[in-house]
This record gives C-alpha cells, sequence and structure tokens, in this order.
C-alpha cells in the first residue's frame, strides 16, 4: 500500500469510524437478545409470589423455596411484597401482580373490593380433591378461587396483615400442572405444591 492509498484510508476511516460503532453495537445487542430468546428459562422452572405484607426476609424465603422444590426442577423463585397500607400496593397488585405472579396472598380486606375471577383460577372440585382436601377455601359467588393461608408457613418471611388472607391461583401461571391454560403437564404443578404447603387445614 503507497502513500497516497494509506492517506485515502486515514480520510474514510476518519469519517465512516461511528457507522462501524454502531453496526458493531447493534450486532451485540442483537445476537444477545437472539441468544436469550433461544436460551430463556422455561415458565414452569420459575415461580413468582405476590405477598401482602411487610418484607422480613424475602432472601432466605428465596433459598428455602428453591432448596424445598428443586426435586420438581424449579430454578428460580421471586417475591413481590407489598404493605395492604401503602399507596403503591394497588398498583404493585393489579401490574406486576397479576400479570407475573403464579400465587398472590391477598388479606380479607382486599378481597371485599376484588374480583376473583379477573386473576384467580376456578379452584374445580377436580383440583380440590386432588390437591386440597379438608383445606379452608374462599369462595365468591359460591365459586371456590382461593385457600386460606396457614401465617405459621409466612411468618418467618413476612409480616403479614392481622385478618385472614388468602392463597391464589393466577390463572396465568405455567405451573399449575394439568390445569395450566398452555402447554398443560401434570409435572408442572409447582404452584399447586406451594399453596398445598402454605394452606390452612379446616378445623
Amino acid at each position: 500500500m503507497n502513500a497516497l492509498q494509506k492517506r485515502r484510508v486515514k480520510t474514510v476511516l476518519k469519517y465512516t469510524w461511528p457507522l462501524y460503532l454502531v453496526t458493531a453495537l447493534v450486532l451485540g445487542f442483537g445476537l444477545h437478545f437472539i441468544f436469550g430468546i433461544t436460551h430463556r428459562m422455561p415458565l414452569y422452572k420459575q415461580i413468582t409470589m405476590f405477598i401482602s405484607g411487610v418484607n422480613k426476609n424475602a432472601v432466605q424465603l428465596e433459598k428455602d423455596m428453591l432448596e424445598k422444590y428443586q426435586d420438581r426442577d424449579l430454578k428460580s423463585f421471586s417475591s413481590i411484597i407489598s404493605n395492604p397500607e401503602n399507596n403503591e400496593y394497588v398498583a404493585k397488585l393489579t401490574v406486576p401482580g397479576y400479570s407475573t405472579a403464579d400465587i398472590l396472598i391477598i388479606p380479607d380486606s382486599v378481597m371485599k373490593t376484588l374480583a376473583a375471577s379477573y386473576f384467580a383460577i376456578n379452584i374445580s372440585d377436580t383440583m380440590y380433591h386432588t390437591y386440597f382436601e379438608g383445606y379452608e377455601t374462599y369462595a365468591q359467588s359460591e365459586v371456590n378461587y382461593g385457600i386460606v393461608l396457614d401465617k405459621e408457613k409466612a411468618q418467618e418471611y413476612v409480616y403479614l396483615p392481622s385478618e385472614t388472607c388468602y392463597l391464589f391461583l393466577n390463572g396465568n401461571s405455567a405451573n399449575l400442572g394439568e390445569y395450566t391454560l398452555k402447554d398443560a403437564n401434570k409435572e408442572h404443578d409447582t404452584a399447586l405444591r406451594i399453596v398445598q404447603e402454605w394452606g390452612k387445614h379446616a378445623v
């Protein structure tokens, strides 16, 4: 390469280097996005729980859940904890709660203002007899939508409201086994198992 050619290359690079930089960034983000899509963790390996209360030890809750349900292939557990007395509670419940939580813990006073059918799956007779035989239930319009929470199961992790609280299964969850609305698989019932563990038996 002679001196004239070198000068031309330098001139071209002087004006076009931003294009190369942008191209490299676009390619980098594109590859990252494609990798994320193709290697995304299946939803049935993830659980999110919405809890009405005050955080006490959410880190320990995550550790305990992952350890307890590792045999069910649970790889990710997260919690959304919000105090019903705070102004942001309704926003957290109706946005990340309804859209991402597999299980929701909601107190009685809040449920008096909500339609359970909007977010919770109907606990059918078959589901009840398979998972919740003998448990206390919550009903609206004579339809069972929830299970009464045994507060002792949660007291290590969160400060709950003093009133009765209920466990609801989100109808959009991928962890409802054969009751999952899409790609139902009897083995992927982790949300049902957690509610079964945390539910309160009738006296």
